[in-house]
């Protein structure tokens, strides 16, 4: 079976990275889900509400998952880490475990951050060692989809992902917000990362499941930059003033979890597998002004985009499909369980 006649879902749809792989997957039969912020049209998964997730995989019968939604924020899984676990871990384990029945394919994004920072660089095979509960509990789930699925998981280890987002919750994007309201911006100097396009990442997600891509990939952009340094890129290309960055050592900084103050992943398993090439920082900054210019010009979201999958005979019967699930999901209240998608 092609990818193109697979039926994807896509969970955590609403998020940075979800929106660009929408973009990527529309001309797929696609199937959105989403938590918080969900739109018109996406049906509603909780990735810690098992009983419901199941409930949805059931009734879209998925031939690959996109588990896209997690919850991200660092510092608030410390205060929460039961939630974090169901979110993170448990919740995509009973997605792989439904995958196994049904001889689906998973494609789960984990983080740079499974690694301490001790090495230099790191191999898919190196040992991990997560110092928070997030990065934990990314770790542990990987190990899951390895158990449960050895023969039809994809897991893509990324990091500092930045990208179009109407929710604006990235670091450029936050940077930006505050930099133009006149307010001082204090960064952290001391860590450093490979800062990664998510239009980028959702086009190697692409190819990878193209061409029957199995086991665990790094996927990173190509350089490798401290907070600090990449703040000030941003204030070039978005005409901001530079004088308003405060550079501090993480010690300084209220930052509640453990980080690892240096990850560089190696992704030569990925060159070697005949990817896309990644953006340079200052080509994938360039390229997020641009979108947000248009966003404002144009009087439209970034993520919005019109594909011919809506005129697609195919797709005609699939849309009433959908339909019908989302009638079945209405009268269904969504609690909200803050996840970061």
């Amino acid at each position: 079976m092609t990818l193109g006649s697979e039926r994807v879902l896509l969970i955590g749809a609403s998020g940075q990275l979800g929106c660009a792989l929408e973009r990527k997957f529309s001309t797929e039969r696609l199937v959105t889900a989403s938590n918080q912020h969900a739109r018109p049209g996406d049906l509603t998964v909780d990735l810690g509400d098992f009983e419901a997730t199941e409930s949805v995989l059931r009734s879209v019968r998925p031939d690959v998952i996109l588990v896209a939604g997690a919850m991200c924020h660092l510092d608030r899984c410390v205060r929460e880490p039961e939630l974090c676990n169901r979110i993170n871990t448990l919740g995509p384990a009973r997605v792989a475990q439904y995958a196994s029945e049904t001889n689906a394919r998973v494609v789960f994004f984990s983080t740079d951050h499974v690694f301490d920072g001790t090495k230099d660089s790191y191999v898919e095979s190196d040992s991990v060692n997560p110092l928070n509960v997030y990065s934990r509990s990314k770790a542990r789930a990987e190990e899951l989809l390895q158990k449960i699925l050895p023969q039809s998981h994809l897991i893509i280890r990324t990091g500092w992902v930045y990208g179009p987002d109407t929710q604006r919750r990235n670091f450029i994007l936050r940077l930006i917000d505050q930099l133009s309201d006149g307010k001082t911006v204090t960064v952290p100097s001391d860590q450093l990362g490979s800062p990664t396009y998510t239009e980028d990442l959702a086009e190697t997600t692409h190819y990878l499941l193209s061409h029957g891509a199995v086991g665990t990939f790094h996927a990173i952009g190509p350089e490798l930059c401290d907070r600090a340094s990449l703040a000030n890129k941003v204030c070039d290309e978005f005409n901001l003033d530079r004088n308003l960055v405060i550079a501090r050592a993480t010690g300084e900084m209220p930052q509640v979890a453990a980080r690892s103050l240096r990850v560089l992943l190696d992704c030569k398993k990925l060159r070697e597998f005949g990817a896309p090439n990644f953006r340079p920082i200052s080509d994938g900054i360039r390229a997020l002004r641009v979108s947000s210019e248009l966003a404002v010009n144009e009087n439209q979201l970034p993520s919005v985009v019109v594909t011919s999958r809506e005129s697609d005979e195919r797709t005609a019967g699939y849309q009433k499909e959908r339909h019908e699930m989302l009638e079945r999901q209405s009268g269904r209240t969504n609690s909200s369980r803050g996840v970061s998608e």
